[in-house]
């Protein structure tokens, strides 16, 4: 799906429209969601890619692993490496 980026993005900002008070929508290779979000904003990233992954393709891929809410591994330090970390889970 060479389109995954463009997917990411749009449930970024979904995701971000709905924190209190709503982050900034704009994407760039270095964002650091860990951040910038709690972790019940984390889990909704994650579901809300899941769902937008099985509803563009079809196929359910799940992306929760051990390093998610690791500060120091997680794939959300920086947008580049989440966007790497979701196309190598969809396989």
């Amino acid at each position: 799906m060479s389109e995954l980026p463009e997917l990411l993005r749009s449930v970024w900002v979904r995701v971000a429209a709905d924190v209190e008070p709503p982050l900034d929508p704009e994407v760039h290779d270095d964002l650091n969601v860990i951040d910038q979000v709690d972790s019940f904003t984390i889990v909704n990233l994650l579901l809300e890619t899941e769902a937008a992954i099985e509803q563009e393709t079809g196929t359910y891929v799940t992306l929760a692993d051990e390093t998610i809410f690791d500060t120091a591994k997680s794939p959300l330090r920086r947008w580049a490496d989440w966007v790497a970390y979701v196309e190598a889970r969809r396989g």
